[in-house]
């Protein structure tokens, strides 16, 4: 019944059912007032579309593509539109989230002395950190240690013993929740750690995890082993804009002192003990030190608006009393679609516009707007070594024949692209320039920069920033250089499917 109601509240049900209305509309318009009402009707929902989206200070590009999907189908395209850009959701949840959000800005504040001491070693960093800073409140931190994370195996490891070190708290928070070797190992160890006294929370995204588990109450049962869940966004038979945007984000935070984050969800395949698409290749970073502060307070946000329960969050803050004394530069920050700025996107194409030598991406899914687009082309028409590795088998085709679309104009602008031969690549990282690196939860689609809870990490002059080169480097050597002749050479139903899909690529 549960998964009745997902699909009765879904933007594919809503979608579904406007198209058909729309068909008759046509059908009952043209048939009893003519052919021209409903032109008239065309021109009508064009001049209402444009008015909201230059109220939103929309790219003309984006313009051109509504007014597109308008004129095909009115009805439909309003509903479309509705869906994705009614981004500020019902006036109890926005009001929820500015609260909660204004609270915690006072416990987040910016050393400083730490972001003149990075302006002074690498400028080009620094304007990364301070539009992320400037638009999100997320500070810089150094006295923290990074570890990259190169596969699910290693992450799973080292959070394990880690997990098993908590003394006082343990705070999760994953989209993908799903049964298996990964999760009856961490449920053991957080039922064990509750018989200890340590307090354990867990957020789950219900679109995310819905039946997953034979037990439909499984969730709400972990309170009888110590372990508090709530779930993000519960899936209701309703539909509103709030109800496409999703909890994304993989945390976990370990009595304030280390934190994890990354494309790894609680799955037998990001562990590669499945194989579903080949081999799994995803990534993580744990990081050590004062910027686990932004990890928490991320998490509390997100707990309070769900719970509705008030928490002080200085009841978590950590005072470490042998602080790392090391100069990388650490930036821990969450994006979400409850701000009118699409700001996880913009923190890419500050990355990519910035580098000078070379910048290499790794994403599964690759569904970009013009601008950003723009953005890879110039950046590599610079001169600049521009990389992207995605999948060589992919999850869902139908993505993939989209991702493959965008391959043609980015070959002629130089950019390099490779397809991972072995599998199925999940991994989201952005590094460049030996200096930077961003590892994190943020695909290169829509739905990622656009409409989810999303969570990353910016490194600064650390040698993680090496590590994660490296990585990339042996991963592109697995991988298969795609050529002009390859995009050539796709089938003809590909390519026809891959255009029609662009009219949808908000939703992707």
């Amino acid at each position: 019944m549960k998964k009745f109601f997902k699909f009765l509240g879904s933007y594919k049900f809503v979608l579904a059912l406007t198209f058909l209305i729309n068909v008759a509309i046509f059908a009952v318009v043209t048939l009893f007032l003519g052919y021209y009402f409903y032109i008239l009707f065309q021109i009508l929902g064009v001049l209402i579309i444009v008015g909201f989206l230059n109220k939103h200070n929309e790219s003309p590009s984006y313009k051109l593509m509504w007014m597109a999907i308008i004129i095909v189908a009115p009805l439909f395209g309003a509903a479309l539109y509705y869906q994705v850009k009614g981004r500020r959701g019902t006036k109890r949840t926005l009001k929820a989230w500015q609260n909660v959000n204004h609270t915690s800005l006072k416990y987040l504040e910016q050393d400083n002395e730490v972001l003149e001491s990075l302006t002074r070693l690498e400028p080009k960093s620094a304007n990364l950190s301070r539009y992320a800073l400037a638009t999100e409140k997320w500070p810089v931190y150094t006295n923290t240690t990074p570890t990259y994370l190169k596969d699910g195996e290693t992450y799973f490891n080292e959070l394990f013993e880690d997990l098993k070190k908590a003394k006082k708290f343990i705070f999760l928070e994953y989209f993908i929740i799903e049964p298996g070797k990964v999760w009856e190992e961490l449920f053991n160890i957080l039922r064990l750690k509750a018989r200890e006294g340590v307090e354990v929370k867990l957020i789950y995204d219900d679109f995310g995890c819905v039946d997953r588990f034979e037990d439909k109450k499984f969730f709400k049962k972990l309170v009888n082993h110590g372990i508090e869940a709530v779930a993000f966004n519960k899936v209701v038979p309703t539909v509103n804009s709030f109800s496409q945007y999703r909890d994304h984000r993989k945390i976990v935070v370990i009595d304030g002192k280390t934190a994890y984050t990354g494309g790894i969800n609680v799955g037998d395949e990001y562990a590669n003990q499945v194989k579903k698409y080949g081999h799994w290749k995803d990534t993580g970073v744990k990081i050590v030190g004062d910027a686990v502060w932004n990890f928490t307070v991320m998490f509390l946000n997100n707990w309070q608006v769900a719970t509705k329960k008030s928490i002080d969050i200085l009841n978590y803050k950590v005072n470490f009393e042998v602080q790392p004394k090391v100069k990388d530069y650490v930036q821990p920050y969450g994006t979400g679609p409850i701000n009118n700025s699409a700001i996880a996107r913009n923190i890419y194409m500050k990355a990519i516009s910035s580098a000078t030598k070379y910048i290499y991406i790794t994403t599964p899914y690759f569904i970009i707007d013009q601008e950003l687009m723009d953005c890879i082309k110039l950046t590599a028409l610079s001169g600049v070594d521009v990389r992207i590795v995605t999948p060589g088998i992919p999850d869902k085709k139908w993505v993939f024949y989209l991702t493959r679309s965008y391959y043609e104009q980015l070959l002629k602008a130089g950019v390099k692209i490779y397809e991972y031969t072995p599998g199925f690549i999940h991994a989201k990282m952005v590094v460049s320039d030996d200096d930077t690196a961003i590892i994190g939860t943020t695909n290169f689609d829509f739905r990622s920069l656009y409409l989810h809870f999303e969570c990353g990490t910016i490194i600064h002059n650390s040698k993680t920033v090496n590590a994660v080169k490296q990585d990339i480097d042996t991963t592109m050597g697995s991988s298969h250089l795609i050529t002009l002749r390859d995009v050539k050479q796709r089938k003809w139903y590909e390519k026809i499917l891959a255009q029609i899909l662009k009219f949808f690529a908000p939703l992707m």
